[in-house]
């Protein structure tokens, strides 16, 4: 299934395709929100501007699912908490589910879903 891309999240999309990782950002406060929107959350009357994450983060939560909708179970998802302070829905990658843990250290990778979509997932940061 391919995500819906508006006008409000077309950016994002945009920059996924040259390895960016963009967040939006309330210009009157400077407080971060995800998911992209129209206006800010933290200001109504403002539209929020965008700006590029440092793509660093730590493991939220996170579940693996054996069974489902899916080719190829087993997979997981994970809810990531940016360094900006907000959390995103993704995948980890590059690690085992024994050694996943909440408080990890991650960084955003980029995975092709197909010719035209790039999705944003999530590797352990080395020590």
């Amino acid at each position: 299934m391919k995500p819906v891309i508006d006008i409000d999240s077309a950016p994002f999309w945009e920059a996924l395709k040259q390895g960016r990782l963009l967040i939006q950002r309330c210009p009157t406060t400077g407080r971060y929100q995800w998911y992209p929107r129209a206006h800010s959350i933290h200001d109504p009357s403002v539209s929020p501007e965008w700006l590029e994450a440092r793509g660093t983060g730590e493991v939220f939560s996170f579940t693996v699912i054996h069974r489902g909708n899916t080719k190829r179970p087993p997979y997981n998802c994970a809810m990531i908490k940016l360094d900006e302070g907000v959390i995103m829905l993704s995948t980890l990658r590059g690690i085992e589910e024994e050694a996943m843990k909440i408080g990890q250290r991650v960084r955003v990778d980029f995975e092709d879903l197909d010719e035209e979509i790039r999705l944003p997932v999530f590797r352990p940061v080395e020590a």
